[in-house]
């Protein structure tokens, strides 16, 4: 498929970068913007829009409606573009672009002054000119460095867009004709964007983990939503479904006007799936189950355990943020591997397993020394035990009221032991 490239000339660059990129946008990504103007890739839109000349029209069309100014030119290559703009009166186009191109001044290419001296007194003052020299006797005659000139002229130049503006997200936002009480009556329209907002990830060569949302609500307020995952995903459904059950746990306050979503960019997810690895769910699938989970009993119940280094009667909490982090392997081949993996081999951490209820057991103590212990499943002599610690490490939250041990029993195993008054239980085992 042939290259098309255009060109917007302005009178102030500086002034109307954000509007003459900002109006790139509406036709291409790869974008550079120069010191008078502003070049992109237009390769592609002739199936959408029509001819150069139409492109033109369009482009200036949404330089009116963004209110600035500037030339605009379509060409095969990126030089004949920006030659062509650079020439063009303000807002200027010209039907016939091979013409336009062949009655260029010679001044406006890359030619040292002295050859142009030399190509005025000769009478050869325009492009057209030029061309009308067999290519042997200019090389000849300027050798090899005036390739690059002859190239220009034919439209056979070389050079490249160098994009230089560089983006970490993109976004859609629509207003509504009329407020709408819920969210699930923006799902329609929420698709929509989404579709749109997936796709322009995906045309720059990215994918998205992290989506923030934003409805201005008829009140005159903001309610924002960020949603994470720990994988990157394109998948439109799977989006929406989340944003759909994010919003349910927390539902707008007023009715919603206008919805605003940016999708943050991250490198995408490799698709090569293991050829022996054990099949395991697809993250989407997991992330779908924990949030409907959340929704069904709220969302500090749910989530990954994590041990606190306390004295509690039951150290740990559930972080309802944390998910298996995918990003260590890809599709079946991943294996969800703990952030203190290493520590906890290193410190030898084992399970305990909690006894509910808790075993009563007989204890005896002689010279303030553990001695032996029996309950209605074993019996034993105490080898070991380390102790004794108080069951609430937060003292400033509530008084002490039980004391603890952990024995080893002799033939059994580990238990944590329990003293509350005078009486004595086995809370649990570790395994």
């Amino acid at each position: 498929m042939a290259r098309s490239y255009a060109c917007i000339i302005s009178p102030d660059v500086k002034r109307d970068k954000d509007a003459l990129v900002a109006a790139a946008r509406e036709f291409a990504y790869s974008i550079e913007v120069l010191d008078d103007g502003i070049l992109f890739d237009v390769s592609g839109l002739e199936r959408l829009i029509g001819k150069p000349d139409k492109i033109t029209q369009k482009i200036l069309a949404e330089l009116e409606r963004r209110k600035v100014h500037g030339s605009v030119a379509v060409a095969g290559t990126v030089d004949t573009a920006i030659l062509l703009a650079r020439q063009k009166g303000e807002g200027g186009q010209m039907a016939e672009q091979q013409d336009a191109f062949e009655q260029l001044p010679l001044r406006n290419l890359d030619i040292g002054q002295d050859t142009l001296n030399v190509f005025s007194d000769l009478g050869i003052r325009s492009v057209q000119d030029l061309l009308a020299i067999p290519r042997a006797d200019l090389i000849g005659r300027y050798g090899r460095e005036f390739q690059d000139v002859i190239d220009t002229i034919e439209q056979r130049g070389a050079s490249f867009i160098t994009p230089n503006v560089k983006d970490s997200n993109v976004e859609w936002s629509f207003d509504l004709d009329q407020s709408v009480e819920n969210f699930e009556q923006l799902i329609f329209v929420l698709n929509h964007g989404l579709e749109r907002l997936l796709a322009e990830v995906e045309h720059c060569g990215f994918s998205t983990e992290h989506l923030d949302l934003l409805f201005k609500l008829k009140n005159r307020t903001e309610k924002s939503y960020e949603i994470k995952t720990s994988f990157p995903t394109l998948d439109r459904a799977f989006w929406l479904k989340l944003i759909n059950l994010r919003a349910a746990l927390d539902p707008p306050e007023a009715d919603i006007v206008s919805v605003k979503t940016i999708a943050h960019f991250t490198h995408p997810r490799p698709a090569q799936k293991g050829l022996y690895a054990v099949s395991r769910p697809e993250p989407e699938s997991l992330l779908l189950t924990v949030n409907k989970l959340k929704k069904l009993v709220g969302e500090t119940h749910v989530g990954v355990p994590m041990l606190l280094n306390q004295r509690l009667a039951e150290p740990f909490a559930l972080d309802a943020d944390a998910m298996p982090d995918v990003r260590t392997g890809s599709g079946s081949d991943w294996v969800p591997e703990p952030a203190n993996s290493h520590a906890l081999c290193d410190h030898g951490i084992i399970a305990f397993n909690y006894y509910r209820p808790p075993l009563r057991a007989e204890v005896l103590v002689r010279d303030g020394r553990l001695i032996f212990i029996k309950t209605h499943h074993f019996s034993g002599h105490v080898t070991e035990y380390s102790g004794v610690w108080k069951s609430n490490s937060k003292w400033w939250e509530s008084l002490w009221k039980t004391q603890e041990w952990d024995i080893e029993v002799e033939g059994h195993g580990i238990y944590r032991l329990l003293k509350a008054g005078k009486e004595w239980f086995l809370t649990g085992e570790y395994d």
